[in-house]
């Protein structure tokens, strides 16, 4: 199990000295050192629930500390159109016969927020290309560069959201097919990864799903693993699935690794064997990154070059999104920035 990386780990106490010139010269200090590690890392971890201060004191921190992010991000190039998004605060839901849940790889509003060639590197690349799903998803219609959550209570199970560094697992992928880095190493993989994208937008048809899939946007070929975008580890197949996808029912009875619980984890493990060469044991055991969350703490992540889940959450456990979006994904900002992100930096500040 890896943790958190300590470069990511950011301590609070300068906002202890409560309202004043001090703390706001610490949330700009915190945001402006922030900026750059979450380029490079893909999350940031900010631990004011160390500082015991009450939920409602908190939360008015994380939400300045986010606008603070905003800012400084901006400075550092990325588009000025971003705004802080606070969504509703979300229950955790944990499906019947278990105790908690366990939430699998994804992008934040995925049928809009996912990551895609820059035009910088893929000139042909249109915006209308980052929006998957007109219907059926269930967040804003808001594109998420960035994902923030505020956790006023952990819950009973374990309080731990997980981080998959979405462009090594990338290079992984292309590296174990033989697919060389093509000069341009980020842009190549860009190009990779917009072909397999635009190849599943144009089976939308046949797969009919809102949203790009771990095997779709990793190139796999066959139509169920377009069809089926998995988010609950203990979710079953629907009916309607099981009808439109005769070939996932067996793979749902038992997993690649043996290990997993619930149809969607076993027919996700699948899936990651196909599309990685590794089981999902071993898929986590290379890729994923354990930040556990205290009481109050706030979480953020790049959402476009990070991937994110959460391990065994109890359903008492709430989290208050805290997300840096914009309307439109695209313009010369915007497309700067991203081809940026591609090599885990800001661009130049305008």
């Amino acid at each position: 199990m890896r943790f958190t990386p300590a470069a990511a780990q950011f301590d609070c106490a300068g906002l202890a000295a409560g309202p004043g010139p001090r703390r706001e010269r610490a949330l700009d200090d915190l945001a402006a050192e922030a900026t750059g590690v979450i380029h490079r890392v893909g999350l940031a971890v900010f631990r004011i629930g160390r500082l015991r201060l009450g939920v409602e004191e908190s939360r008015g921190l994380a939400k300045a500390l986010a606008e603070r992010l905003r800012a400084a991000l901006i400075a550092r190039g990325a588009p000025a159109a971003m705004r802080l998004e606070v969504d509703r605060p979300q229950a955790t839901h944990v499906p019947e016969g278990f105790a908690t849940r366990t939430l699998l790889p994804h992008h934040d509003g995925q049928h809009c927020s996912y990551l895609t060639p820059s035009t910088h590197d893929v000139p042909e690349w249109a915006p209308a290309w980052r929006e998957f799903g007109g219907s059926g998803w269930t967040t804003t219609p808001a594109h998420k560069m960035y994902q923030g959550i505020f956790l006023p209570d952990v819950g009973e199970g374990l309080s731990v959201t997980t981080y998959y560094d979405w462009l090594g697992i990338i290079d992984d992928v292309r590296e174990r097919r033989g697919i060389g880095p093509g000069g341009d190493r980020p842009a190549a993989a860009a190009r990779w990864l917009g072909a397999n994208l635009r190849a599943s937008l144009a089976r939308q048809p046949e797969h009919g799903c809102a949203y790009p899939s771990f095997g779709a946007m990793l190139g796999l070929d066959e139509p169920f693993w377009h069809g089926l975008s998995f988010h609950h580890a203990e979710a079953e197949l629907t009916k309607e699935e099981r009808v439109r996808y005769p070939a996932a029912v067996p793979l749902a009875r038992r997993c690649a690794c043996g290990e997993c619980e619930g149809e969607a984890a076993r027919l996700f493990c699948h899936q990651v064997l196909t599309a990685t060469g590794l089981t999902w044991r071993r898929f986590r055991s290379r890729w994923e990154v354990l930040a556990p969350g205290e009481r109050c703490d706030l979480l953020f992540g790049h959402n476009l070059t990070t991937l994110h889940g959460g391990l065994a959450g109890g359903p008492g456990r709430i989290i208050e999104p805290l997300c840096l979006v914009v309307d439109s994904p695209s313009g010369p900002a915007y497309e700067r920035w991203l081809a940026a992100s591609w090599r885990r930096t800001l661009p130049e500040a305008p």
